[in-house]
């Protein structure tokens, strides 16, 4: 059998303490029981068994979740996924996932990649298609617990538990234990007054008990209790990354610790990319193909010739990307517009926005399909075996000139052709010229990055003036394809959009056309600082 949904995405509000007598506070909770507005109901004692999984190289956790499952005799066992979340003084906030396992089905990795609810689908989503084979248990957490419901009236306000956990370890010795107190605000809890009884209770309760605010979750204590340590370190070959370079490196040794660094921090978002409840997975994705591919432009003649090849596929998947991104920046700027300007919250932009969204969903599928392909498998193999030994030629001379001599002729080449489409750029220029000098742009500022640990303090005392730039022309460009955006759903989607949303179209197309001009007239006062003083002294700590 398999998982029956039972929740969708909630907040949990929780309080956890550490205490060393859970019988002195349970019998406090007896005498409190007797005084005040609140009722409270003592249950009998559970036990109940928590089994944590995760893949071998950490998916879950780098996506920011916890996979737990636990099994309590007599009932079925639950599903659940627990983002990290905030924590302060005991208190914590994160997001929460759960699904049943039927009274038929085993507590395993292939019965959660198998689940047809929330918590079996984000796995699957996160994991592939293979979830079953690489999904592994990490650890057992075998819990006593007495509960307490809160009441005020018919208002259920919170349940208390009373937990005293045994972290069932493989390693000699005997088994980590510890007891905790915590307090998680249910529904009916987390408004208002109710929320302050909850609040004044927890105080009472921790005043009287002097209990200790948990620093480590029970996974964490069962992380440690295991030995374990969620680490992802592909081994992509040495050194990992530019920081780590020797003082006078070669141009060869620079160029593959850049491209190691970026495909790690590639590999490291894909987790969130896949489970996509972080834009900012996708737009962190997408920087490091950038990256990528301009270090294998600027790097063209001391790599290997399967550099290029690699590249172009680098380029695949950072369309896949940008299709997603792209329309995250439009839902976020129409959000923004609407919070700014009451008189565009209308249903002509609600409609706007279900096709943006409903759009996003598409390329967020197609997305999802690349990820799963066996061309992206391909790819991360090839790339991997790229780094660890096939990068430079063994026989290039070339890549063993040292970095200090050849990084500068590269820079110059970049900031030149910065400057030669910088200075035309006249009144009247089109949104194609700023473009291209937006690419220049980046093109030479990843060239600086690359060389940071060359000439840290140079690099780093102009980058801010080149950034500046790089962001206005940007946002210039973002504008623009939105307008483009906008024109092409006003004629291919009129059957799709009432009349009131094509009419927002053009209002919405206008804002657009206003912004793009007031980033016009600020470029040339961003622009002049990146040329003058500030080149020269960078240029001659790069010689």
């Amino acid at each position: 059998m398999g998982l029956i949904a039972t929740s969708e995405h909630q907040q949990e509000i929780e309080w956890q303490f550490d205490v060393d007598d859970l019988d002195a506070v349970e019998s406090w909770l007896h005498r409190r029981a007797e005084v005040g507005d609140l009722r409270f109901h003592f249950g009998g004692p559970q036990e109940h068994i928590d089994r944590y999984y995760d893949t071998p190289d950490w998916r879950l956790f780098r996506a920011g979740y916890v996979l737990r499952v636990r099994q309590t005799k007599g009932e079925p066992a639950e599903a659940t996924l627990k983002s990290f979340g905030e924590r302060e003084d005991g208190l914590r906030r994160r997001r929460e996932v759960s699904e049943r396992l039927s009274h038929k089905a085993t507590t395993s990795g292939a019965t959660i990649a198998r689940a047809p609810g929330p918590v079996g689908q984000r796995v699957k989503t996160l994991v592939g298609t293979r979830a079953a084979r690489t999904l592994r248990r990490l650890f057992d957490a075998q819990t006593q617990r007495r509960r307490i419901d809160v009441y005020r009236g018919d208002a259920h306000l919170a349940e208390i538990a009373l937990d005293d956990v045994a972290i069932v370890s493989e390693r000699p010795g005997q088994p980590a234990r510890f007891r905790r107190v915590e307090v998680e605000v249910s529904s009916d809890g987390a408004s208002g007054h109710a929320a302050d009884a909850v609040e004044a209770l927890v105080a009472e309760m921790r005043s009287a008990h002097n209990l200790r605010p948990a620093t480590d979750s029970k996974f964490e204590l069962g992380l440690r209790a295991q030995g374990l340590r969620p680490e992802f370190a592909l081994d992509l070959g040495q050194p990992e990354d530019t920081d780590h370079l020797d003082d006078d490196p070669t141009i060869g040794e620079l160029a593959c610790a850049a491209l190691r660094e970026h495909f790690a921090q590639f590999l490291l978002q894909e987790p969130g990319v896949r489970l996509g409840e972080d834009a900012e997975a996708v737009h962190r994705a997408r920087v490091a193909t950038r990256r990528l591919r301009a270090a294998m432009s600027l790097f063209r003649d001391y790599l290997s010739p399967d550099a290029q090849r690699l590249r172009s596929e680098l380029r695949w998947i950072a369309r896949l990307l940008g299709g997603v991104r792209d329309l995250d920046v439009q839902l976020a700027r129409l959000a923004n517009w609407r919070e700014e300007d009451p008189t565009l919250a209308s249903d002509a932009l609600a409609s706007l926005e279900a096709l943006l969204a409903g759009r996003r969903e598409q390329a967020r599928a197609r997305l999802l399909r690349g990820l799963n392909s066996a061309r992206y498998a391909r790819l991360v193999a090839e790339f991997t075996c790229f780094l660890r030994g096939g990068a430079c030629p063994d026989d290039s001379a070339r890549c063993e000139k040292p970095a200090r001599k050849e990084m500068p002729g590269l820079i110059r080449r970049r900031y030149d052709k910065v400057r030669a489409l910088g200075d035309a750029i006249a009144a009247d220029a089109s949104p194609s010229e700023y473009h291209e000098l937006r690419i220049q742009c980046k093109r030479l500022r990843y060239a600086l990055e690359f060389a940071k640990s060359l000439y840290p303090k140079a690099v780093r005392n102009y980058l801010p003036r080149l950034v500046a730039l790089q962001d206005l022309l940007g946002l210039h460009q973002d504008a623009y394809v939105a307008i483009e955006e906008l024109r092409r759903l006003g004629v291919t989607a009129q059957r799709e959009l009432p009349a009131q949303t094509i009419f927002a179209l053009g209002e919405i197309s206008q804002r657009y056309a206003q912004y793009a001009e007031a980033l016009r007239a600020e470029f040339p006062k961003v622009y002049r600082r990146i040329k003058g003083k500030a080149w020269e002294k960078l240029w001659h700590a790069l010689q």
